[in-house]
Order: structure tokens, then C-alpha cells, then sequence
């Protein structure tokens, strides 16, 4: 009796499933199992002899839609035609194989073996579709490496990409998942179709092992997808990686920036001390001024007291000529009178030459005692004099010798402190420079960032959500306005240094006129010392001949 071959296909889709960069996935092998079924069923019905045609048993089979070339023109949710309800097989109608159909075998069985060439040529446009599918992966991923490689400049944009990038690994998990269910769930398919087939047809095992060692070869290529996916996800987690590393230099930036703030501050606190010595400086010429207004009228005063102790000796030294005069008179008056009293002849007359010349000594006696107590009180006025002028002197050299040493302490400390002011001023220039410097490239690590990120945002424009970009334009906003305050602030600082500059060049020459007007005084000084040095001396010579002319006075007196 003649069998008859029934094949009820299970009806599958051409379905291509894209991945995450636009690629295609492994397609769906329904449509090469639907073609051979077809095939199957088709030779099996051509094969029947037209000699049995029972009306009892009707041959009919579910009818496969074959999925075209083209994915794009199914729909994405095919109906499957019911089957027609098979007329139950009546076994008495069933009659033993006639020859003709044992005849047939030889010829159905080269029919199944073009059908098994069929099959190969199917898994080979199968396995080229595959190959397709790897060139959309490597295209794939040559776009994601250019992702990778534009998200380098996104500095900005680092907390949404990191969630970004978590929903594309979380995507990615799933639809590697959602890959390993369909493939799972193909397989099932694919088995419980083999399983059917290899239960209808047990005479096509070689050809069903063939199919299932492709099978296999398909698994083996969908791991191999899911393993270029998980390529995928590690470049994205290097992406992430590096745009952390971004984050961490914008964050060293703006660190760098804050401290350029705090060196401006800085340099202002330093401008404002410099601003504090120069008037402390001012102040203590000023004072230095001051003293030596004080030690000229000092110098004043003294030669006034000198000029009055000049005046004091010329009166002494009349008088004590006076008193010499008058000295020499009555010597001259006492020797007339001893000639007098040696040429008188009487007695009487010696007698009264005696009591006049008594009278006489006693006056002259008197007289002398006057002068010497006169000579006595203009000697100790001398020595008064001479001791309140020593003192004052002194006292003036001293006064003069403390005002020298603080005009050379205040000298000495001017000078240092202009060096400080100097040593000071060129540490603000070098800062100046430096910030300077730093603010240029930073600028230009600005400008390659941000003309880096208007690129991206035309390439990322249509993932990015618009808020965000709004607070990236609102970040570079800010960054520039940093960007304008800090060149504002330099430009402060800049005046500020030229202005500080202009008044140490005003106290150099305030320090140099006060050295003058020091030296002037000093010299004035040195002058006043010289002169009360020689009217010393002078008075000193006065002193000495004054006190020869008394030892002479007296000699002359006690002989």
C-alpha cells in the first residue's frame, strides 16, 4: 500500500532584529524550514500514483507563508492559516505497498537527496545573511568606536551619560536576553518540528543531523553576536571610564581656577601691605624730617648761648684789664710814695708820710681784696660757664650723634624695606605673568572643549535630551563668565601694579630727597660742631691767659 507523506509545517517569519548600533541580528530560520517543508510536501504529492484516489482520505497540509528577501514587507504579526480538519484514516481501506510504489523509492529518495542539496544552498544564503549581519556588527562597532572617540570632549555631560550608559548596558543585558530566549525558543521549535519530521519521516535522520549540526553552527554564531555585544558593552564602560576621567580633570580645572582667585586675592592683600609700609615710611621721614628741624634749632639755640658766653667773657676780660690798670696804678702810686718818704728831711713829715702811707697801704689793701674777690667770683663764673657749656655741648654732640644714627637707621631701614617693595613687586609680576600664562591655556583647553562639544552636540543632538543641553550651554555660559571675570581681574591687577609701581618710583624719590635734605642737616651739624669746637678753644685760650694774667697779679702783689 502506498504511504502518504503529511507535513504540517510550523509557520515562522523572516524577522531581522536589530541590535544596538543598527546592526542586524542572526535572521530567523523559519523561512528555510518553511521552504523545504514545502518542497517536501510538494514532491510527496507529485509522487502519489493517480491509480489510488480515495475520497475517504483527503490529503491536505497547512500552507507556510514564504517570508521574501526583504524583511521590511511583513507584518509584525502574522496569522497562521488553520489547518484544514483531517478526515480521520479508515485502516481498512488501507491496502498493502503495490510494486509500482516499491518501484518509486530509489526515485524519491534522489528527490530527498536535491532536496537536501536545496536545504545546503538555503543554510548557505542562510549562512551569507549571516555574513551581512557581521559586517553590520563591525560597522557597528566601528560606529561605536567613533562614539566612543567623539564622547572623549563631553565634560559636561557626565551624569547623563552615565545613565545613558547604564540604560544602554541595561538594553543591551535585555536584548542579549531576549536573543538567547528567541534563539532558545527557536530551538525548541526547531526540535519539536525535527522531532515531528523525524517521527513521520524517519528515512531523512542524515539530513535532519545535517540540519541540526547547522543548527548548532547558528548557536555558535549567536554566542559569538552576544559576545561582540558584551565587546560592545566593555568599550561603552571604557567610554564611561574616560568621560570620569574628563570629569575629574573639569573639576581640577575649576580647582585651578578657584586658585587663581585666591592668588588675585593674595596679591591684592600684598599690594595693600606695600601701600602700608610706603605710608609708614612717609610717616617716619616725616618724623626723621621733624628731628631735624628740631636739631637745627637746637644748633640755633646753642650758638646763641654761645654768642651770649662770648659776650659774658669780652665783659670779663674788660673788667679784669680794668683791674690790671687800676693794679699797675697803685703799684706806680705805692713806689712814688716810697721815693716821697725817702726825700723828706723832717721827722713830722716822715710821721705824717707814715700815716698817709699807712692810710694809703690799708685803702690799697682793701682795693686788692676787692679785686681778688672780684677776680674770684668772674673765676667762678668762668668755671660755671665754662662747665654749663661743656654740658651743653655734650649734650648737643650727643643730640647731634643720635639724630646722625637715626637718620642712618631710617636710611638703612628705607633701603630695605624698597628692597622688600622691589623683591615683592617682581614676585607680583611673576604671579601676574604666571596667571597670565595659565589663563591663556586655559582658554585655549576652553576653546578646544567647547568647539569639541558643539560637534558633539550636532552629532549626539538627536540622543540628548534638550534640557540638558540647555544646562550644558548654560555651564559654558558660566564658564565663560568666570572666563571674563578672571581677564577683568587681571586687567585690575594690572593697573593696581602700575599704579603701586608709579608711587614706589614717588617714595624713591621722596626716600631720595630726604637723604638729601639729611645730608644737608648733617652737615649743618657737622658745621655747628666745628664752630662750637673752636669757640671751645677760643674760650679755652681766653681762659688760660686770663688765669696767667692773675698767677702774675698775685706774684706781682705777694712780691
Amino acid at each position: 500500500m502506498r504511504s502518504t507523506v503529511k507535513i504540517y509545517p510550523r509557520k515562522s517569519t523572516f524577522t531581522h532584529h536589530r541590535g544596538l548600533h543598527g546592526g542586524l541580528s542572526l535572521p530567523a530560520m523559519g523561512g528555510v524550514s518553511g521552504g523545504w517543508h514545502r518542497r517536501l510536501q510538494c514532491q510527496a504529492g507529485s509522487s502519489e500514483v493517480p491509480q489510488r484516489k480515495s475520497p475517504a482520505t483527503p490529503r491536505t497540509a497547512r500552507q507556510l507563508k514564504i517570508p521574501g528577501s526583504d524583511s521590511d514587507s511583513l507584518s509584525p504579526n502574522p496569522t497562521s492559516k488553520t489547518p484544514k480538519d483531517k478526515s480521520p484514516k479508515v485502516p481498512e481501506r488501507r491496502s498493502p505497498r503495490s510494486p509500482a510504489t516499491e518501484k518509486k523509492r530509489p526515485s524519491r529518495v534522489s528527490e530527498l537527496e536535491s532536496q537536501l542539496v536545496q536545504l545546503q544552498e538555503d543554510l548557505r544564503k542562510a549562512k551569507d545573511q549571516l555574513n551581512t549581519s557581521e559586517t553590520w556588527k563591525r560597522r557597528a562597532q566601528q560606529e561605536a568606536e567613533d562614539t566612543k572617540t567623539q564622547l572623549l570632549a563631553m565634560s559636561a555631560k557626565l551624569e547623563e551619560s552615565q545613565q545613558q550608559l547604564m540604560e544602554l548596558s541595561t538594553s543591551e543585558d535585555v536584548l542579549v536576553q531576549e536573543l538567547r530566549k528567541i534563539s532558545h525558543d527557536r530551538d525548541k521549535a526547531w526540535q519539536s518540528e525535527l522531532e515531528a519530521v523525524q517521527k513521520q519521516h524517519s528515512f531523512d535522520s542524515a539530513a535532519l543531523a545535517s540540519a541540526m549540526n547547522e543548527i548548532q553552527k547558528l548557536k555558535g554564531q549567536l554566542e559569538m553576536v552576544a559576545e561582540s555585544e558584551a565587546a560592545q558593552t566593555k568599550h561603552a564602560e571604557s567610554a564611561h571610564a574616560e568621560l570620569q576621567g574628563l570629569r575629574m580633570e573639569l573639576t581640577e580645572t575649576l580647582s585651578l581656577v578657584e586658585k587663581l582667585k585666591i592668588d588675585l586675592s593674595d596679591c591684592r592683600a600684598s599690594e595693600a601691605q606695600a601701600l602700608q609700609l610706603v605710608s609708614k615710611t612717609q610717616k617716619q621721614l616725616e618724623t626723621a624730617n621733624a628731628t631735624a628741624a628740631m636739631l637745627r634749632s637746637d644748633g640755633i639755640k646753642a650758638m646763641e648761648a654761645y654768642n651770649s658766653m662770648s659776650l659774658e667773657l669780652e665783659q670779663s676780660k674788660a673788667q679784669i684789664r680794668s683791674l690790671e690798670e687800676l693794679v699797675s696804678k697803685l703799684q706806680s702810686d705805692l713806689a712814688n710814695s716810697g721815693v716821697k718818704n725817702l726825700l723828706s728831711p723832717t721827722g713830722d713829715v716822715e710821721h705824717a708820710g707814715e700815716s698817709g702811707e699807712n692810710e694809703e697801704r690799708n685803702q690799697l689793701k682793701e682795693e686788692l681784696n676787692s679785686l681778688k674777690f672780684e677776680v674770684g667770683q668772674l673765676r667762678s663764673a668762668l668755671e660755671v660757664s665754662e662747665t654749663r657749656y661743656q654740658e651743653e655741648y655734650i649734650q648737643s654732640t650727643l643730640q647731634i650723634r643720635s639724630a646722625y644714627e637715626q637718620v642712618e637707621k631710617v636710611k638703612l631701614e628705607s633701603g630695605k624695606r624698597e628692597a622688600e617693595l622691589e623683591a615683592e613687586l617682581e614676585k607680583a609680576k611673576s604671579n601676574i605673568e604666571e596667571l597670565r600664562a595659565n589663563l591663556m591655556d586655559k582658554e585655549t583647553e576652553l576653546l578646544s572643549v567647547s568647539e569639541e562639544n558643539e560637534g558633539l552636540n550636532l552629532k549626539i543632538e538627536k540622543n540628548q535630551p534638550h534640557e540638558r543641553e540647555s544646562e550644558l550651554a548654560m555651564e559654558m555660559k558660566k564658564l565663560e563668565h568666570d572666563l571674563a571675570e578672571l581677564k577683568a581681574s587681571l586687567l585690575d591687577k594690572e593697573t593696581q601694579l602700575q599704579s603701586v609701581t608709579e608711587q614706589n618710583e614717588m617714595l624713591k624719590m621722596e626716600v631720595k630727597k630726604g637723604e638729601l635734605e639729611r645730608s644737608k642737616v648733617h652737615d649743618e651739624a657737622v658745621t655747628l660742631a666745628e664752630t662750637a669746637k673752636a669757640a671751645e678753644r677760643e674760650a679755652l685760650v681766653k681762659l688760660g691767659h686770663l688765669t696767667e694774667e692773675q698767677i702774675i697779679v698775685a706774684e706781682e702783689q705777694h712780691e
